[in-house]
């Protein structure tokens, strides 16, 4: 059997300091191994998200194609992932523009160094108003929401919206039964509770190998244009209530979020799989 060596980085993504954000790995290629040996590096590398991405062979159309990955499954979009990869080619591949262009599953993503920070351009996750049942909030702790939702993009995203932030931060789901009640994943917000801060959430998806998910940019695709409609401003900061914890700030731009945020690098290596 032959093996090859590849790049592997571990960024800490929306957060300017190490330890905190979302841990994700990004791991550089020329051209797409197989899909289970995609799939087994995430599992082996145990994070919410390992982004892998090649070169766009036409230039005109994007810069890279960019994947993502959990242990377990592969996902339509993410941005914490698109965030530390982003890091990676501008800060250690030596990319010289000041845009990226990604192109995804989820279409044309841009990353745009905005000095220390980076910003992404999102596609907009729209909800549309759908009763969530009694498992589930007895799952989510008990506290009933004022208003639940699923993603129009993804019908298995729950959204439940709370009019007190300490019921989200105290939150503690029985994960077991939310990975099997909630189709993949549930979102819960609520008005934010410190100065800056617009809205407060966390994200749970047990059904995909991650009970909560540290800082997430899709999660902020769908929350960000409901608190902006609520609160009746364009630009809105969040704060994603993990032990982790990370802040999001948001804009919208009609169907699309820019999101920005800093990121740190924790590792670089080399890891060796089956060619």
């Amino acid at each position: 059997m032959t093996t090859q060596t590849l790049p592997i980085y571990q960024i800490d993504a929306f957060t300017e300091m190490l330890f905190a954000g979302n841990p994700a790995a990004v791991v550089p290629l020329t051209e797409w191994l197989f899909d289970d040996v995609l799939q087994k590096i995430a599992m082996e590398n145990n994070l919410s998200e390992t982004a892998f991405f090649i070169p766009c062979e036409d230039a005109d159309e994007a810069d890279f194609h960019i994947r993502w990955f959990t242990p377990t499954v592969e996902v339509p979009l993410c941005g914490h992932a698109t965030l530390a990869s982003a890091f990676v080619i501008f800060n250690q591949l030596g990319f010289a523009g000041d845009v990226i262009r990604l192109q995804s599953k989820s279409g044309i993503l841009t990353a745009r160094r905005d000095g220390d920070a980076i910003v992404l351009n999102f596609p907009k996750q729209p909800v549309r108003p759908e009763p969530m049942t009694n498992e589930i909030i007895t799952a989510l702790g008990g506290a009933k929401p004022v208003e639940t939702y699923v993603v129009n993009s993804r019908d298995t995203d729950i959204v439940a919206v709370y009019d007190d932030a300490k019921i989200v931060r105290e939150m503690v789901p029985d994960m077991s039964t939310l990975g099997k009640l909630a189709g993949r994943g549930v979102i819960v917000t609520a008005p934010g509770d410190k100065t800056g801060i617009d809205m407060i959430s966390r994200f749970f998806v047990p059904a995909i190998g991650i009970d909560e998910d540290p800082v997430t940019g899709y999660m902020h695709c769908v929350v960000a244009p409901y608190w902006a409609e609520k609160l009746g401003q364009n630009d809105v900061v969040g704060y994603q209530a993990s032990k982790r914890g990370g802040v999001v700030a948001c804009a919208l731009d009609g169907d699309r979020v820019h999101l920005k945020g800093e990121a740190v690098l924790y590792l670089k290596g080399e890891i060796v799989v089956a060619a």
